[in-house]
Parts: C-alpha cells; sequence; structure tokens
C-alpha cells in the first residue's frame, strides 16, 4: 500500500491485503466494528485474524466515555474479551487532561445525565451552569437542536472558558438513523472565538497515544501503522495528520457516496481528482477503501 501522496485510492478486496506492510491496526468503532445496536460480524473476524497474524490492534473511539465503560459495552455487545483489551477513548484522554492541567477547577458538564461517568471521579468543582464554569467537559449536547447552543455558551466563550470536547465527531449512525454529536457544538464554540480543545480523532496525539499501548516505539515508521475508520473528518484526517496509513469504510457515515465513487474504479483504483470530487478538496484522502470491514 504506497505511501499518500499518490495519484489513486485503492480499492481493497480485504484487510488482509494490507497485513504484510502493517504492524499496528488502530480501529475505529462505530461505523465500522458495529452500527451502534450490533456487531458487524466480518469486521469481527477481520480483527480477530490480523490479531492471530501477528499484527497489533487498538480500538480508537472517539466515544466520549471512559475506557473501561466502552469495553465492557462492546463485551456486551458480543465481542470476544481476547479482542477487547486495549480500547483507547477520547473521554478517557479528556479526563487525563482534566486531572492533569485543571484540577480544583469549576466544571461544567455539557451532555446528558448518563455521561456522568465522564466527569466522575475527577479533581473538580461541578458547576450547574456554563456561565460559572472555568472549564467546560462536553460529551454530546445540552439541547436537541445544535444551533439552540450559541446562546447557552456565548458568555463562557467571551470569557475565553477552555471547551473540551470529548466527542470531536460531528455525526454518528445509530443504526439507520443520524444523530449529532458534541464535535458539533465545538464548532459553535469555536466560530464564537471560544478555546476548543479536542480530544481523540483527529488529532495525532490520539493515534499516537495507540502506540504506547502495544509497546511499539514512539518513531515506528508511520506506513506500518492503519488506521481503520469510517469518517474522512475525523478518522482519516487523523491518520494523514499523524503519517499513518488510512483504510476509509465507505460503508458508515458517507454511505450515500459509495455508489459515487465504485463507479470510478478502474482496475482497482480510483483517481484522487474523483475521489475529492465526490467527498470534497479539503476533505482527507485516504490510501484505500472498503465497503465494510471484512478480511
Amino acid at each position: 500500500m504506497p505511501n499518500r501522496r499518490g495519484a489513486t485510492v485503492q480499492l481493497a478486496g480485504g484487510l488482509k491485503d494490507m497485513m504484510p506492510e502493517t504492524d499496528l491496526v488502530i480501529c475505529d468503532l462505530w461505523g465500522v466494528m458495529h452500527d451502534g445496536l450490533k456487531l458487524h460480524t466480518p469486521a469481527v473476524a477481520a480483527i480477530a485474524n490480523a490479531r492471530k497474524g501477528g499484527v497489533h490492534t487498538v480500538f480508537l473511539s472517539n466515544a466520549p466515555r471512559p475506557r473501561t465503560y466502552v469495553r465492557d459495552h462492546l463485551l456486551q455487545m458480543g465481542l470476544p474479551a481476547s479482542l477487547a483489551d486495549l480500547v483507547v477513548t477520547s473521554g478517557g484522554l479528556a479526563r487525563d487532561e482534566v486531572r492533569d492541567k485543571y484540577a480544583g477547577a469549576r466544571l461544567y458538564h455539557l451532555g446528558p445525565e448518563s455521561d456522568r461517568n465522564t466527569v466522575e471521579g475527577l479533581p473538580i468543582e461541578e458547576v450547574k451552569h456554563p456561565d460559572d464554569a472555568e472549564i467546560i467537559l462536553s460529551t454530546d449536547l445540552d439541547f436537541r437542536d445544535v444551533e439552540a447552543h450559541e446562546g447557552w455558551l456565548r458568555k463562557a466563550a467571551e470569557k475565553g472558558v477552555p471547551f473540551l470536547c470529548a466527542n470531536p465527531d460531528r455525526i454518528v449512525h445509530v443504526g439507520e438513523r443520524l444523530y449529532p454529536c458534541a464535535g458539533a457544538v465545538a464548532d459553535i464554540y469555536a466560530n464564537m472565538g471560544g478555546d476548543v480543545h479536542w480530544f481523540g480523532k483527529p488529532t495525532p496525539h490520539a493515534l499516537r497515544s495507540c502506540l504506547k499501548e502495544v509497546g511499539l516505539p514512539e518513531n515506528t515508521e508511520g506506513s506500518r501503522v492503519l488506521m481503520v475508520g469510517d469518517s474522512l473528518q475525523t478518522d482519516m484526517a487523523g491518520a494523514s495528520a499523524a503519517g499513518y496509513q488510512g483504510l476509509f469504510i465507505m460503508g458508515g457515515i458517507h454511505r450515500s457516496e459509495a455508489p459515487l465513487l465504485v463507479k470510478l474504479a478502474e482496475g482497482g483504483e480510483v483517481p484522487v481528482a474523483g475521489f475529492q470530487k465526490i467527498f470534497g478538496a479539503e476533505k482527507a484522502v485516504p490510501h484505500a477503501v472498503m465497503n465494510a470491514l471484512s478480511w
């Protein structure tokens, strides 16, 4: 799998085609391994086979929850415990930041009560309104309407209150339905001049933290690390920022554009210019694409 930027994007037949040149697979969860309701069996088999072949695998999720919660959820869905041992989450990375830099601060949690475990146990004083906060930790939305957050957060943005976004995804599929995520609120905060701190993909730090999980050195050759995900804005942009290979699962949140991409393919490849015409020139270009993860 050639390092970017080449002139084409490969249509991958299966994950096994890339394993001879890979030491670590960093795999997204939602949209690749499951749809929020059930596991994708071929994807589970692909990760299991990569492990059997001696390739390291780590799940990297933009879930705004501690990694233990996400691991338990995967086990409840039926993922074998042998594959669920290494999980890194944006929520866990944000919790680390609060402990390291904001101990004792007044914190406002932006998100539902169901995300309480993301703030529980942190060394902070929790407040009930963003106007009273010294730091905001966002795991999701406070209001169903994303735009409603503009007035709710304006004073905090004007005061320069740091906004820690523990879920940089803008949208996510739950089954066949699309829901906005905390990243959409962070965009509003940033547009008001607010100080946004992003955790998870696409930050290079999130992807590079996976090397430590498996004991690989920080200077591991980027071409030996493969990021698998269904989001160009987070997964593939993260791979590009970290200098890693990117495998784009086009049957996820971009599923409506997938048929257009297949039509452009010739000899198992898609021209980069054609890819950018479909998805936009500003989007990260992956090294290879598959409709769904399989071996």
